[in-house]
């Protein structure tokens, strides 16, 4: 006997998030043109893979609806040697992804930086080991493709 297994939805993935007050609310103004901030913790020494690339699979996915949109928007990598208040300042609003934000000091520097600089910030911590929102205003608990995706389902308008 064959069993298949299903694939949760989308938005069943996204139900496993956690957001921190006013996130859900806030996800309309981040799903128009921003700025990407992707915070060099998402890469994995152990494996020499970039953990950014499970999201960026989904991101360009070409059957994928956030395939339109997605790519346009400007990319900035930060890590540990880059100065947190050099990264950006920015009317448009910006989205920093990162893993175990938390337990990164350069990463909480930045994200405090951006916070002040810019006018509109939704931070996305993609670990595992979420403790609280300071550093997470979406904690995904993970970064495999499908959890990427949904995350970019979350922050891609509606047809």
């Amino acid at each position: 006997m064959t069993m298949l297994l299903e694939r949760p939805a989308s938005a069943a993935i996204a139900e496993t998030f956690a957001f921190a007050p006013g996130a859900r609310d806030a996800l309309p103004e981040f799903q128009e043109r921003c700025t990407v901030v992707r915070l060099a913790t998402i890469d994995n020494e152990v494996l020499g893979v970039p953990r950014w690339s499970t999201l960026a699979e989904a991101w360009t996915d070409p059957a994928a609806p956030v395939r339109r949109r997605w790519p346009d928007n400007p990319v900035v990598t930060v890590g540990p040697a880059d100065d947190p208040d050099l990264v950006l300042a920015t009317l448009m609003p910006a989205i920093v992804f990162g893993i175990d934000n938390e337990a990164h000091g350069y990463a909480t520097r930045l994200i405090d930086s951006v916070r002040a600089s810019c006018a509109s910030v939704l931070v996305v911590d993609m670990g595992v080991r979420v403790t609280g929102h300071r550093y997470a205003d979406i904690a995904t608990f993970g970064f495999d493709r499908r959890r990427g995706g949904a995350l970019l389902d979350l922050l891609t308008p509606q047809a």
